[in-house]
C-alpha cells in the first residue's frame, strides 16, 4: 500500500481544521453583540454570559448565512431526536462547505451507513468487553499515580490527567504497550499544530506508517485474534463489510488523534470543580457513591466537547426561526447545559449532589450519542478515585484560577495545579 494512500485516509481530518481555524477567525455580524457568536473568537474564548444572554434573547439565532446556533436545552434536544430534518454530514464544521472523506466515518454519518458502523465500533465498547478492560484501566492509572510524589505542589493536569486516556484508547485499540510512549508523542505534536497544518510534520508520516503497519501485521496473522477494535476492524465477520487498510487506518488515525482531549477534560475539570469547593471533594471522598453523580454534573457544567453540528435537509423552524435546507445548526452544547429552565437558577454552579444531573447533553442524545461514553465514565471513576485513595487531603493550589484551554471545541481547565498533601492552604 502506497504512503499516499494511508495519509488521505487521515489529510481529510486537517484539512477539515485548516478550513475551521480559517473560519473561526472571522468577526461575523449578528443581531445583536450581546449574543453568542460561535465564530467570534472573543465570545469563544469567554463564553457564558454570551451564551446567557442567547437562552433569554435568541434561542435560535443566525449567525451567518450558512450558519445558525440552538442555545437551549429544549431545541439542542429537538434536533438530536429529529433525523428525519437533520443530518449528521459535516459535524464539527462550521464552513458553508463539507469536506469529502474518503471512507465514511461514524462522527459524520447518517443512516443507513451510521447504523452500520456504529453497531460494528459498539462491540468494541460492549458492556463485556468493558469489563475486560477496566483491570487494564485500574493498571494506567496505577502506574499513573506511582509516578506523583508523596507530597508537593504537581500540575494534575500535565503530571498525571495526560497520560490516563491516551494509554486507555491504545489498550482499547490493540496498540503494543511498548509503543504508547511513542504513539503519544506523535499525536500530541499533530494535536499541537491543529487546526494550522500538520501533514508535514515528521510525526504525522511516523504515526500513519506506525498504524498502516500495525493493520497489516495483525491482518498477516487472522489465527491470533485479541477482543479489541484492530481485530473488530481488521477482521469482518459473516455478514459485515472488508475494510481497506486505509479505511482502518482512518478509524484508528481519529481514536488517537481524536478521542483522548475529552476525556482528559472531564477528569481535569471534574477534580477541579471538586476542590474548588473542598467540601464537596471531602463528602465524596468520604462516600464514594456520591462520585458518579458528581463526574455527571462535570460533564454538564463543563461540557468537554462544546458542540455539535447538523445540517437541514429540508427547510425548517426552530423556535420560531426558519433554517431553509441546506444551512447549518450549531448545537451548543454548553449553553444547553447550563439553561436555566432545565436547570434552575444555579444552573451554572456545580453542585455534585445535584438531582439527576446525568440528564445532561454533554455526549449528545438519540442514534448519535457518543460510543464512548461509557468508557469515559469509568476511566473518569477510577483515575478520580485513585486520588482521593492516594491524597485524600489535597487541595488547589493557592494561585488556581479557572483559565479555559485554548481552542474552539474543548473546555478544559488549562491547568490544575494542586497541593498534594494538602500543605498550602487557599
Amino acid at each position: 500500500m502506497s504512503r499516499d494512500a494511508v495519509y488521505c485516509s487521515a489529510w481529510c481530518y486537517i484539512e477539515v481544521a485548516q478550513r475551521e481555524r480559517q473560519i473561526f477567525a472571522m468577526t461575523t455580524p449578528v443581531d445583536s453583540a450581546e449574543f453568542f457568536d460561535p465564530l467570534n473568537p472573543q465570545h469563544v474564548a469567554e463564553p457564558d454570559e454570551f451564551m446567557r444572554a442567547s437562552r433569554k434573547g435568541c434561542p435560535v439565532g443566525k449567525v451567518s448565512e450558512h450558519l445558525y446556533a440552538a442555545n437551549t436545552d429544549d431545541v439542542v434536544r429537538a434536533v438530536f431526536d429529529d433525523t428525519e430534518h437533520f443530518s449528521n454530514r459535516g459535524n464539527f464544521s462550521v464552513g458553508p462547505e463539507d469536506v469529502r472523506l474518503p471512507f465514511t466515518v461514524v462522527t459524520m454519518a447518517d443512516p443507513p451507513d451510521h447504523t452500520v458502523l456504529r453497531s460494528r465500533l459498539l462491540k468494541s465498547l460492549a458492556p463485556v468487553r468493558l469489563r475486560k478492560l477496566t483491570p487494564k484501566v485500574e493498571n494506567i492509572v496505577r502506574k499513573a499515580v506511582g509516578t506523583l510524589p508523596a507530597s508537593g505542589r504537581v500540575d494534575l493536569y500535565a503530571d498525571y490527567v495526560h497520560f490516563i486516556p491516551s494509554a486507555v484508547v491504545y489498550a482499547l485499540i490493540g496498540i503494543p504497550e511498548p509503543a504508547w510512549r511513542e504513539v503519544q508523542t506523535w499525536s500530541d505534536a499533530i494535536v499541537r499544530v491543529i487546526p494550522g497544518p500538520s501533514h508535514e510534520l515528521s510525526e504525522f508520516a511516523s504515526l500513519m506508517e506506525f498504524l498502516a503497519q500495525l493493520v497489516e501485521e495483525r491482518r498477516a496473522r487472522p489465527e491470533d485474534r485479541h477482543e479489541d477494535v484492530l481485530d473488530n476492524l481488521c477482521f469482518a465477520e459473516p455478514g459485515e463489510a472488508e475494510m481497506p487498510t486505509p479505511e482502518v487506518v482512518c478509524h484508528i488515525f481519529q481514536l488517537v488523534v481524536a478521542a483522548t482531549d475529552t476525556t482528559r477534560a472531564l477528569i481535569t475539570n471534574c477534580v477541579y470543580r471538586l476542590l474548588d469547593d473542598r467540601s464537596q471533594w471531602e463528602a465524596v471522598v468520604a462516600d464514594r457513591s456520591l462520585l458518579p453523580n458528581a463526574i455527571e454534573e462535570s460533564l454538564r457544567v463543563d461540557s468537554p466537547a462544546q458542540f455539535m453540528v447538523r445540517t437541514a435537509v429540508e427547510d425548517v423552524t426552530l423556535a420560531g426561526c426558519p433554517i431553509p435546507a441546506g444551512k447549518k445548526v450549531y448545537l451548543n452544547l454548553q449553553s444547553a447545559n447550563h439553561d436555566e429552565e432545565r436547570w434552575g437558577d444555579d444552573s451554572r454552579t456545580y453542585r455534585a449532589d445535584r438531582p439527576d444531573a446525568a440528564m445532561h447533553l454533554a455526549f449528545g442524545k438519540g442514534i448519535h450519542a457518543c460510543i464512548g461514553a461509557p468508557l469515559a465514565r469509568i476511566e473518569a471513576r477510577v483515575a478520580i478515585e485513585a486520588l482521593m485513595d492516594a491524597f485524600p487531603g489535597m487541595r488547589l493550589a493557592p494561585d488556581a484560577t479557572w483559565v479555559k484551554c485554548e481552542g474552539v471545541l474543548t473546555r478544559r481547565v488549562e491547568s490544575l495545579p494542586v497541593c498534594l498533601d494538602g500543605g498550602e492552604v487557599r
